[in-house]
């Protein structure tokens, strides 16, 4: 395992961990897309298929399981515990299009994998498509969140130390495709992983573009004010 798999995986841990920190200490998940948390967890669903096999190492099967659960308790806090942000008919289509984009580019980009780079070995495909479509998925999960937070006036629970790490998480994905690439014990190579990770990462960064814009909202007893500018003006969503 390499510094970039390594480091992306414990700031992938952090954010995880930052988020549910930030919903208990504020006791709010205002803000926060139960949509996108949604997706997160079919992501980690479909990508860990193989979470029960024992010949997996110790530190992959407690992090499968850790996004797995920790997933899932975000979702059980937003539903159940803290009072959150609704999403409106807008986010719900925007979360309907990305499974159905991801369901149908998912076998044809396995299939151009298969045919292109490794010849036509199909023996795996039970559990490479559902990889292959949670990382389609995965790189346009945050389009519901980017939705809400860029339409409404709500005060988010989200902060920029969790946006920092899940941004360089992401970021980090990318050379780490590309030193396995080029080891010669490893020689994967993975184009959709590549290419969906730079959209993602750039997705990440319309997302940090749109918190920091919303930095001018104000809490104040009667709710949320807006000062004069327009933070939805901008970025490229």
């Amino acid at each position: 395992m390499n510094a970039y798999r390594l480091t992306a995986d414990l700031c992938h841990l952090a954010s995880k961990a930052i988020l549910i920190l930030t919903i208990h200490l504020h006791r709010s998940a205002e803000g926060i897309s139960l949509l996108t948390q949604m997706l997160y967890a079919l992501v980690f669903l479909t990508r860990y298929t193989d979470i029960f096999n024992p010949r997996a190492s110790a530190y992959l099967t407690i992090l499968k399981w850790t996004y797995i659960l920790t997933s899932f308790y975000i979702i059980y806090v937003m539903l159940r515990v803290f009072k959150r942000s609704r999403e409106e008919e807008k986010e719900w289509r925007v979360a309907a299009g990305v499974l159905a984009i991801s369901f149908v580019l998912a076998p044809v980009c396995w299939g151009l994998t298969e045919v292109i780079w490794r010849g036509t070995d199909r023996r795996y495909w039970l559990t490479e498509i559902p990889w292959t479509f949670s990382i389609i998925l995965e790189s346009v999960a945050v389009l519901p969140q980017i939705s809400l937070l860029r339409y409404t006036a709500i005060p988010t629970a989200i902060t920029s130390y969790y946006l920092l790490t899940l941004g360089v998480y992401r970021a980090l994905y990318i050379p780490n495709w590309i030193v396995r690439y080029n080891d010669p014990s490893d020689q994967l190579f993975e184009p959709w992983a590549i290419i969906f990770g730079v959209l993602q990462t750039i997705l990440y960064i319309e997302f940090a573009w749109i918190y920091w814009r919303r930095q001018r909202v104000k809490i104040r007893d009667n709710g949320a004010i807006l000062d004069g500018e327009d933070f939805i003006s901008g970025g490229l969503v």
